[in-house]
C-alpha cells in the first residue's frame, strides 16, 4: 500500500510539473491586486486539480473539493494545505474554459511532438441525459438512434495516436459537415488524413487538395459502386489508390483512431450519460483530451512506449 500511495505521489509531481512547463509557455498565472493577501492558490494548482477531477470520475465541483481535502498525498504533491473552494473552481473554469483550453492543448501537442505525417479523422457518438433540451438524435452503427453529441477528432496514427484537434457537434451533424478541421489540422503539417466512408464528398477531396493534404476515404457504395458513377477526378485517384497494394496498407492504419474512442470511454469515462447542455459535456469533453495529453506528454519524456493499455493494466 505505502508503494502505491508513493506511486500515485510521484505521478501527480509529472502532472503538476508538466502543467506549469505548459503555463510557462503561454506566460499565464492568476493576477493577484496589490492590496489584500497574496492568492493561496497557482494556476497550475488550479489546472491539476481539474485533472485530478477527470482521473477519479468526479461529477461536481463540490464533490472535487471534498475529495481532495479528505486526499492528504494528492495536496502534499501539489503543494496545498487544503482545497480550494467549489465557488473558486467554477470561477477558474470558465476562465480556463473560454480562454486558454485551446493554448493548453496546440502546446501539449507541441511538446509531445507526434508524426504528424499521417493522420486519421473520425467520430464517436456521446449520449447524454434524457432531459437534455440541447442533445439532438443522431445514429450510429453501434447505437442505432440515439440522443446526444457527437465528437470529431482528427488524430496522428503513426507510432503514436494524438489527438491533434477535436470537435464536439450535436448528434444530428454528419461527419461531412465538419471540413472546417482540416484548416485547423493544417498548422501541425498532415501530409495524408484517413477517413471512412462518412466522409467521402468532393468537399473534402477539394479542400484537402487545396490545403496541399491528400485525403483517403473509403468508397460510399450507396452512390460510387463503380468508376462510372463518380464525376469528381480527386474522388476517381482516391477509388484508384484504395486498389493498390500501398493505398490497402496506409488505409489500415485508420482504425488506430477507434481504439483511441475505446480508451478514452473505457478509462477516462468519456461517455458521461448524466451530463446536461452542450457547454457542460464540451467542458468534460475538454478535460479529458487536455488529461489524455498530459498522460502521453508523461509517457514520452520518460521513454516509455506508446500503449493503449488501462492504468491498471501497467501496474
Amino acid at each position: 500500500m505505502t508503494n502505491f500511495i508513493k506511486t500515485q505521489k510521484q505521478k501527480f509531481l509529472k502532472i503538476l510539473m508538466t502543467i506549469e512547463k505548459v503555463i510557462k509557455a503561454l506566460g499565464l498565472k492568476i493576477k493577484s491586486s496589490r492590496r489584500g493577501r497574496p492568492k493561496k492558490f497557482k494556476l497550475s494548482h488550479i489546472i491539476a486539480c481539474f485533472v485530478y477531477k477527470v482521473k477519479n470520475k468526479i461529477n461536481s465541483f463540490r464533490e472535487l473539493e471534498y475529495k481532495i481535502n479528505e486526499d492528504e498525498e494528492f495536496k502534499k504533491a501539489i503543494g496545498i494545505e487544503k482545497s480550494p473552494d467549489h465557488t473558486y473552481f467554477s470561477k477558474w473554469a470558465k476562465v480556463i474554459e473560454e480562454e486558454y483550453i485551446e493554448g493548453i492543448a496546440r502546446i501539449l501537442v507541441r511538446e509531445i511532438d507526434p508524426q504528424t505525417k499521417v493522420c486519421a479523422i473520425d467520430s464517436t457518438p456521446l449520449r447524454s441525459s434524457r432531459g437534455d433540451k440541447e442533445a439532438e438524435v443522431g445514429v450510429c452503427v453501434s447505437l442505432g438512434f440515439y440522443n446526444g453529441y457527437k465528437l470529431h477528432v482528427l488524430a496522428t496514427v503513426e507510432s503514436e495516436v494524438i489527438p491533434i484537434v477535436w470537435w464536439l457537434t450535436c448528434a444530428n451533424i454528419h461527419d461531412s459537415k465538419v471540413v472546417e478541421l482540416l484548416y485547423e489540422a493544417k498548422i501541425f503539417g498532415p501530409e495524408v488524413i484517413l477517413a471512412d466512408a462518412g466522409y467521402d464528398c468532393a468537399k473534402w477531396f477539394e479542400v484537402s487538395d487545396r490545403l496541399g493534404m491528400k485525403f483517403v476515404a473509403a468508397v460510399n457504395k450507396r452512390n460510387s459502386k463503380d468508376f462510372s458513377n463518380v464525376k469528381n477526378i480527386l474522388r476517381i485517384k482516391n477509388m484508384e489508390f484504395l486498389r493498390s497494394e500501398e493505398g490497402q496498407k496506409l488505409y489500415k492504419q485508420r482504425t488506430k483512431i477507434e481504439r483511441l474512442f475505446g480508451k478514452l470511454k473505457g478509462e477516462y469515462n468519456l461517455e458521461q450519460v448524466r451530463l446536461r447542455g452542450f457547454r457542460t459535456y464540451k467542458k468534460h469533453v475538454d478535460w479529458i483530451m487536455i488529461t489524455y495529453l498530459i498522460e502521453v506528454y508523461i509517457q514520452k519524456i520518460e521513454n516509455c512506449k506508446f500503449s493503449f493499455k488501462y492504468t491498471w493494466n501497467n501496474l
